[in-house]
Order: structure tokens, then sequence, then C-alpha cells
């Protein structure tokens, strides 16, 4: 079979490399809300991709609404502060993928926050092609995972199950009583495996 790329629009490795530290093997994706302006383009993207190294903080992939990408080239395996650090050794062990969103802002009930992301169709595939990508390259197993085991997470979910203070409530999964489709995008993922990408 025929392996396929992701094709990756923006390289966003030098934004990241200076919040890097070091590298290590992979076994998680920790998948992230931006909460942030839904800009047609790049300028959601880079508003995130410049934002969080001001603030200490770093990301290897970023996807907005209309499917575009950004990534750490050649950073898979760095280790970059984007979900609660010291617990669980998240930050080291993970790959972090923001989603350009506005819904937590935009919308008070989960209800209308699920239907608002079961509408996102390109924005879930590029994810679910992305997961596709890592397991094949760091057989980062494409389950849901509630943080201690390897997989694919939430930033909601590591909040909870290290009991982090103040956690946060991003892409809270709707199988687990939120909104985020985090068993979609695994079963696309799965399916855009199976596709070889």
């Amino acid at each position: 079979m025929k392996v396929r790329k992701v094709k990756v629009d923006l390289n966003i490795a030098p934004l990241m490399l200076p919040v890097a530290h070091g590298r290590h093997a992979k076994d998680m994706v920790v998948l992230h809300e931006t909460v942030s302006p839904d800009y047609p383009g790049f300028a959601d993207i880079l508003g995130v991709a410049r934002y969080m190294p001001r603030n200490g903080l770093g990301i290897h992939g970023i996807v907005d609404g209309e499917g575009n990408f950004a990534w750490d080239v050649y950073g898979d395996t760095h280790v970059l502060y984007h979900a609660a650090s010291g617990h669980g050794g998240v930050n080291t062990r993970s790959i972090g993928i923001e989603q350009v969103s506005r819904v937590m802002v935009q919308f008070p009930d989960k209800q209308r926050r699920w239907e608002w992301w079961w509408q996102r169709e390109a924005q879930i595939d590029k994810v679910a092609k992305v997961l596709a990508y890592l397991h094949r390259i760091h057989a980062i197993p494409l389950v849901y995972s509630l943080g201690r085991a390897p997989g694919v997470t939430t930033h909601w979910q590591v909040s909870k199950t290290f009991d982090v203070p103040g956690g946060h409530q991003d892409c809270h999964p709707r199988h687990l009583g939120g909104y985020y489709p985090a068993l979609r995008v695994i079963h696309r993922a799965q399916y855009f495996y199976r596709r070889g990408y």
C-alpha cells in the first residue's frame, strides 16, 4: 500500500524550537481547543503559533476550521509544554494538537457545541489524518486514553485524570458527558490509517 502524506501548510518549527525542552519518544496525543479567533486563511493559526511561545508554551500542530495545518516539522519528538505539567509526564510523552475553535465562548450549552463541532468536517478530517500519520510513525494507538495509557486523549481528560487545580475544559468528550466528538475523530483516524495515511 502506498503511504499518503499529510500536507503541511505552514512549518511552525522556528517558533517552537526556542520553547522545546529536549526530545522524547511519544505514545500519546493530547487534543486541545484554542478558544481564539476563527479567521479564514492562516491568521488564526499564526496567532496561536506566536502566542504560545511568548507564554512559555509550545504545540506540535495546529488545525483550523478550513483544514489548514501547521506542524513543528521534524519536531514530532520535541518536549513542548502544552498540557498540565508534572502530571504523569504528559508533556514529555505526548504530541499536542491545537484545534482552532471559539465554541466555548460562542455557545454556553454542550448540545450547541456538539452540533457546531459535528459540522467541522474539514478540521476533523485533517486532525484524523494527522493521528493516522502519528500511528504509522510513532505507533501511537488509535484508541481513546484516559491520560495514563498510550492513545489519544484530550486536555479536559488530562486535567480530570490528574486532578489539575482549575483544570482545563477544552475538548470535553461527548461520550463522557461533554461536547467534543473525540470518538468520531478517532474512528476517522482509523479509516484514514487503513487508506494509507
